[in-house]
């Protein structure tokens, strides 16, 4: 069983980690953003089919 210690500071890692991931994808330019979008809602139309949802066409 982990201590409390060993718990926070695996904790501390994935925030960090994830603080290093939001500051990579704040610096791609807007359009590779875009493209992660449409990537996003391709995943999600092919799980689910929900005629509401559109995925952007570029």
């Amino acid at each position: 069983m982990r201590n409390k210690d060993t718990a926070s500071a695996e904790a501390e890692i994935v925030f960090e980690k994830k603080r290093e991931r939001r500051r990579l994808l704040a610096g791609l330019p807007f359009e590779r953003k875009i493209e992660i979008i449409v990537e996003l809602q391709k995943a999600a139309a092919a799980i689910r089919k929900d005629p509401r949802h559109m995925v952007w066409p570029l």
